[in-house]
């Protein structure tokens, strides 16, 4: 699997979690964090993952140095591990895969973090992120999101939000709508030259709530070349907290008959706080649950294997993974 939302990182900064080390699983449906850690990834099979960089969803001049932090941190288990391999250039997704490493690179989750500088997106390019969310649960200089402080169906892209997608492009960092409201996802998505990526989310189709993308969104994504990654979050996903695994199938199935097969991944948000995970699962070892559903429900390994890595593969490569 290659996870494009996983967010152990966070943790690691407020309660010093060691993500070397393999912690043991907890409850079923495991509520909050306490989901992954190289070991555990690593004993999965997890191809790998874009670990997500965060601050208090607010603009602040400490956001920018704790997001310097963290990728910090992440350089630094990445070194120590020799079962992981930091992922800064493209062809290196392709690279960690055949030498059976696992490969990390982060996600910047919120433009807030950068404090209304442009020029700050220079700066960070050279900490080789993988993608920046325009917005995390708070309006900002950039983005609205869909649910949070300030969020509305009202404001598309500010001014800045539109020029920072051109700079994030520019510098090769993927622009992620995940968070971001529809006007504001569709405005992205209008601008792009790049595919474009939602990397946890669930489908307003499939279950509606805020949280959730659009039949709108999900076409416009499509027409970038982008990805959708479907999060293993019951509570924006299913009428229960206590949902299974099938939920997860349901918004994946959801995303392949809208959008075809090669605009569907997985970007589970585990260990990002989530009331709870499915019911059946007690952390990240328990995603081969997602792959067996699929294959369960009569789809062919070919299809179950784009959605579980092989379509981020290709996509976070820049074509290199075949």
């Amino acid at each position: 699997m290659l996870d494009l939302h996983v967010d152990f990182i966070i943790q690691q900064r407020l309660f010093g979690y060691d993500a070397r080390k393999k912690h043991r699983p907890l409850l079923s449906g495991q509520p909050l964090f306490w989901h992954s850690d190289l070991p555990r990834l690593q004993d999965a099979a997890f191809v790998g993952a874009c670990l997500g960089i965060h601050y208090f969803p607010w603009e602040s001049p400490r956001g920018w140095t704790e997001m310097h932090k963290q990728i910090d941190y992440l350089d630094a288990i990445a070194e120590a591990d020799p079962g992981t391999m930091r992922v800064r250039r493209p062809e290196d997704w392709v690279t960690a895969r055949e030498q059976g490493k696992l490969g990390i690179s982060p996600g910047v989750e919120g433009a807030h973090m950068l404090g209304g500088v442009i020029e700050r997106v220079e700066e960070l390019a050279r900490r080789d992120p993988t993608y920046m969310t325009l917005a995390h649960f708070s309006k900002n200089s950039a983005a609205t999101p869909s649910m949070g402080r300030g969020a509305n169906e009202r404001d598309g892209l500010t001014g800045f939000g539109k020029e920072l997608v051109s700079e994030l492009e520019r510098h090769g960092i993927f622009v992620d709508v995940a968070h971001v409201n529809t006007p504001g996802v569709l405005d992205v998505c209008a601008q792009a030259t790049r595919p474009v990526l939602c990397t946890h989310t669930g489908l307003k189709g499939q279950h509606d709530h805020a949280r959730n993308i659009s039949d709108d969104e999900i076409d416009a994504i499509r027409e970038t070349g982008g990805l959708i990654g479907v999060m293993f979050a019951p509570c924006f996903m299913a009428d229960s907290l206590r949902a299974d695994t099938r939920c997860v199938l349901d918004h994946l199935e959801y995303v392949l008959d809208r959008a075809g097969p090669e605009h569907v991944a997985i970007g589970s948000d585990l260990d990002g706080w989530l009331p709870t995970i499915p019911s059946d699962m007690r952390d990240c070892k328990d995603a081969w649950r997602v792959a067996d559903g699929l294959l369960a429900r009569g789809h062919e390994q070919a299809i179950v294997d784009k959605i579980t890595h092989l379509n981020a593969l290709r996509l976070l490569s820049g074509g290199a993974a075949t």
